[in-house]
């Protein structure tokens, strides 16, 4: 699995840029293209995995399903941004016209400044997703790269666009947006491992039901 999602982040790219050759950031960089619509399917493939763990852990009988049902939310909210471009008709038809910046980030365009709280939003959760996954080590490695690379794009994001070329611009905005689907399908990846290894576990308690006490059902840390 982690495989074929290394290699569908390294062909979606190439092919996208093919496809539209020789304008070949066209599908990629700007918002609303096959790029963007692909990372919005990663999110809410990643927010079903969620859902799917807490209720599992639900029926098992642990407390510890509400960081699932949190992450299920902000992976839906991440794509429903992603696929409608939210933030941006905000930043776009609201914050830039009115030049609202934030003063202690002079490198940010008017309005920019939205993702980069929802990112500070996402890192004070870190603490409790960490928890959520640390039974699984495959998830925890997955996490720490989602996290590292969505640090990333949202930091190359952040850069007002105006200081560069036309053509950097592209190469920059390309850049991020692969970044950007690297760093979901990492989390994907984390919420699929942690997924497996549950069902690993559910499946061995039902295979060796003595070893249980009666009338109980558990499962590795949540």
């Amino acid at each position: 699995m982690v495989v074929a999602l290394i290699a569908l982040w390294a062909v979606v790219p190439l092919l996208l840029m093919a496809a539209q050759w020789p304008s070949w950031w066209s599908w990629i960089a700007p918002e609303q293209t096959p790029m963007t619509w692909l990372q919005s399917v990663v999110l809410v493939l990643a927010a079903a995995g969620s859902m799917l763990i807490a209720y599992i852990l639900l029926l098992s009988g642990t407390r510890r399903a509400t960081a699932w049902w949190v992450l299920a939310a902000g992976f839906g909210a991440l794509a429903f941004d992603e696929r409608f471009a939210i933030h941006e008709r905000v930043r776009d038809r609201v914050l830039a016209p009115r030049g609202i910046t934030v003063p202690f980030l002079p490198w940010v365009a008017p309005g920019d400044f939205l993702l980069v709280a929802v990112g500070l939003v996402g890192l004070t959760l870190l603490p409790t997703v960490w928890r959520a996954v640390r039974a699984d080590p495959g998830a925890r490695a997955a996490l720490v790269v989602g996290v590292g690379l969505a640090v990333a794009a949202v930091g190359m994001d952040s850069i007002d666009p105006s200081t560069w070329t036309t053509e950097a611009e592209r190469v920059q905005q390309t850049a991020e947006e692969m970044i950007e689907l690297a760093s979901g399908l990492a989390l994907l990846a984390a919420v699929a491992l942690r997924l497996l290894g549950l069902l690993d576990a559910l499946t061995t308690v039902s295979d060796h039901p003595a070893d249980q006490p009666s009338g109980e059902l558990t499962t590795p840390e949540a």
